[in-house]
């Protein structure tokens, strides 16, 4: 029932399902592979990465708690924390976001929420808007603090190239294959001309090309073509052959019934008129089919 529902859908021509049978395996292919990499390889690299910033951002929430006030926060982590090279600015309530910001493509992005939500009690909300730097909001005693730090420390550089790569090549690879399988197609579409113009009476000119099963289906139809041809053409001789047969019988028996009597010849003319016309009916109808 499942193939009966599904047979509604599919393409009907030979050139639709070849190419459908041609890209459905290399689309799944590509999604399989992608999807593979985003949660295993790619996934995993934000997450180490990830986990290397959280141990900074608690280094960084220690030196803050230590500082004497507010105001001393950003002079006292840079002193004691400038090779992590870690921007830290106050700042008030109303300036932190009460949702996360990232583009609806980053998949890194959502990976990093998570990470910060589920491992630093102090996590506010995380800024992804800005192309090349990361603004965490964190709350500590003094207040919301905004750490800034570089985007490529915590997530790869240009993720998406590789999906960039595989699409694009898979895009210029089925071209390629489109283009390769019309070729292929097309000694099958002249067969099928050819066979087409031979059923109307017609005779193009063929030649097997193509593949070697093609060329085998080509070379059985020009000989089948052949053989019908001097078929027909036999035939034709034969009903010509009958043609003088007949008629000369019966114009033997009109001039016979001519001598006779034209009222006793007159129903015996009318049924040689009446064989003459029924012979050149069917002679007329078998040329016509032939």
């Amino acid at each position: 029932m499942f193939f009966v529902w599904l047979k509604r859908y599919m393409p009907r021509g030979i050139y639709g399902r070849a190419a459908l049978i041609l890209l459905l395996p290399v689309v799944i292919l590509q999604l399989v592979m992608t999807v593979i990499f985003a949660q295993r390889n790619y996934e995993g690299v934000t997450n180490q990465m990830t986990d290397t910033v959280l141990r900074e951002v608690e280094l960084v929430m220690q030196v803050v708690d230590d500082a004497p006030s507010a105001a001393a926060v950003p002079a006292t982590v840079q002193d004691r924390l400038a090779a992590l090279d870690m921007g830290v600015t106050p700042v008030s309530a109303s300036e932190v976001p009460t949702r996360n910001r990232m583009s609806w493509y980053d998949y890194s992005g959502r990976v990093m929420v998570a990470r910060f939500d589920e491992y630093l009690p102090s996590f506010l909300s995380l800024d992804l808007t800005r192309p090349t730097g990361v603004h965490l909001y964190v709350q500590s005693r003094f207040g919301p603090l905004d750490l800034q730090f570089e985007r490529r420390r915590i997530s790869a550089q240009n993720p998406h190239q590789l999906f960039v790569y595989t699409f694009s090549f898979g895009f210029f690879m089925t071209l390629i294959s489109f283009v390769y399988l019309r070729n292929q197609l097309r000694p099958i579409k002249r067969l099928a001309r050819a066979a087409e113009a031979f059923g109307r009476g017609r005779h193009v000119p063929y030649t097997p090309t193509g593949a070697v099963e093609v060329r085998a289906a080509g070379a059985a139809f020009v000989d089948m073509r052949a053989r019908i041809e001097r078929q027909i053409e036999q035939r034709t001789l034969m009903l010509s052959g009958v043609s003088h047969d007949l008629r000369t019988p019966l114009t033997r028996m009109r001039l016979g019934l001519s001598m006779i009597d034209e009222d006793d010849a007159e129903p015996l003319l009318q049924d040689v008129d009446d064989m003459q016309g029924m012979l050149d009916a069917f002679l007329d109808f078998a040329k016509g089919t032939a």
